[in-house]
């Protein structure tokens, strides 16, 4: 049941949650499930770190590497859930944007998310992926306004053709497999393609084939430039705990099927061709990135930016390859979350008090919300890579594995885009933070709860740039055994 329950309770949670007419009572039902869930996940990760495996019939299972993302979900679901308490008062209930319809909603998208990540079929791992896409295109509408219905529209549609590709690469594998002698009814289960990928070889071709439309579909949903269009938008137009969600947790999700896809390629035909099909996806995502992140005027399109450039980052250390290389890029998926949901928090702060995310039309944050801007200062720091924070570690590492590795040129771009990152961040939050006091209502400054994520974030991203924890270094190596 230790598997089964982290799907069976967001999707009784999502159903229990609807029939609340109250508001009240929808939170406390969603604090309730979110706890639940929480706590299924810890179990969930204790056992796959007892037992190394734990597999249900033959489309259920949970390894290393499982575990890990698992965590990060985790860790993201109880951050949101705390954050949305705050940030859901003032919508009415009578409205299909209530917390009612958000909370269940939200438990549907953890939902699709937890049958990601303990998918043993690569099939059904396709259709769960796609299963994301679906249940997080309404909250991206949530609102209802007509940007919000664009942006829902236009991340549903670019995903889903973008997906299409990762279908077609799927089939290709299948193929590959089922040529290679692997029996037609296991030529898409993750065990046996591993078992089989030694002998993968006489197929090359359809395993290189494979590789590059998975990578085009699952990086569409990465937010891999060139395929990158509907994040900022999506990102801007979802309600920022959604947002926080999105960067968070589904970028990551993507990226947990694209590794998947990775292993078994490299094992089949080497890493050279799928590891430099990364690091080309990895560079551009981080230039465009941080060039467009200089030019922009909205603040969460300028964090949505954001996560595309830290994407690239952590294609470029699973590109570089080696135990440096793939532990700075796991690590920094983590970090990246942690960071990213702060970035968010204090986004929405800065919404709800300015009722705006214009940056120009923002001024004297620093005195007239105080806490909201140190948030702002400390995320900005972290997400950049500063000392003493985790994004630190795992960024050095990945430097390290590309200097290591003679890969001068992306270390370069690499040091290069992050400077570029550095002066955009300082040249629009330094606006943002100077000036005269603003007057804001103070009904809408800071409740408890903002202050309790807000803090939980800046702790964790401390801890993890002093020290790593040894049950977490752990979780990490088991982890990296999957993947090598």
């Amino acid at each position: 049941m230790t598997l089964v329950l982290l799907l069976l309770i967001p999707f009784l949670a999502a159903l229990t949650v609807l029939t609340c007419k109250q508001s009240r009572r929808a939170v406390r039902v969603a604090m309730s499930a979110g706890a639940l869930e929480v706590a299924a996940i810890a179990n969930a990760v204790w056992r796959v770190r007892s037992a190394g495996v734990l597999q249900v019939g033959r489309y259920l299972r949970a390894d290393g590497l499982t575990a890990f993302f698992l965590l990060n979900v985790g860790v993201i679901l109880a951050l949101v859930l705390v954050y949305s308490i705050g940030y859901l008062r003032h919508i009415p209930a009578g409205r299909f944007s209530s917390p009612r319809w958000f909370y269940s909603l939200t438990f549907l998208f953890v939902f699709t998310i937890m049958a990601v990540y303990l998918s043993a079929n690569l099939g059904m791992l396709w259709i769960c992926v796609e299963s994301t896409t679906l249940a997080s295109a309404l909250l991206v509408g949530f609102y209802n306004t007509k940007g919000a219905v664009e942006a829902g529209w236009k991340y549903l549609v670019v995903c889903t053709v973008g997906i299409a590709f990762a279908l077609f690469g799927t089939i290709a594998l299948y193929l590959a497999a089922v040529k290679s002698g692997v029996n037609p009814e296991s030529a898409l289960d993750w065990a046996a393609l591993m078992n089989a990928a030694p002998n993968l070889g006489a197929t090359r071709d359809l395993i290189k084939l494979s590789f590059v439309f998975v990578a085009v579909g699952y990086g569409t949903k990465i937010g891999f430039v060139p395929m990158h269009s509907w994040l900022p938008d999506a990102h801007a137009e979802a309600p920022t705990p959604i947002s926080a969600m999105l960067s968070a947790v589904l970028l990551n999700c993507a990226m947990y099927a694209l590794l998947r896809f990775d292993t078994i390629t490299s094992h089949a035909i080497g890493s050279g061709f799928s590891h430099t099909l990364l690091l080309i996806f990895g560079g551009l995502s981080v230039t465009v990135a941080a060039l467009l992140m200089v030019v922009q005027r909205d603040l969460k399109r300028l964090l949505a930016y954001s996560s595309i450039e830290h994407m690239g980052i952590i294609a470029i250390g699973v590109g570089l390859g080696g135990p440096l290389g793939l532990f700075g890029a796991l690590l920094h998926t983590f970090n990246h979350s942690v960071a990213k949901a702060l970035m968010f928090f204090t986004a929405g702060n800065v919404r709800e008090s300015f009722g705006t995310l214009r940056m120009k039309r923002i001024h004297g944050m620093a005195r007239s919300l105080p806490w909201t801007s140190a948030g702002l200062v400390v995320g900005s720091l972290a997400i950049v890579g500063m000392p003493p924070f985790g994004l630190f570690i795992s960024e050095f590492m990945i430097l390290t594995a590309a200097f290591s590795g003679s890969r001068y040129l992306i270390a370069i771009l690499l040091m290069v885009s992050l400077s570029v990152v550095f002066g955009a961040l300082l040249h629009h939050f330094q606006r943002m933070l100077a000036g005269k006091r603003a007057d804001v209502p103070s009904k809408l400054k800071l409740v408890p709860t903002d202050f309790a994520v807000m803090s939980v974030c800046t702790a964790l991203l401390v801890m993890f740039g002093v020290r790593i924890p040894d049950a977490f270094a752990y979780l990490l190596q088991r982890a990296l055994v999957v993947l090598q």
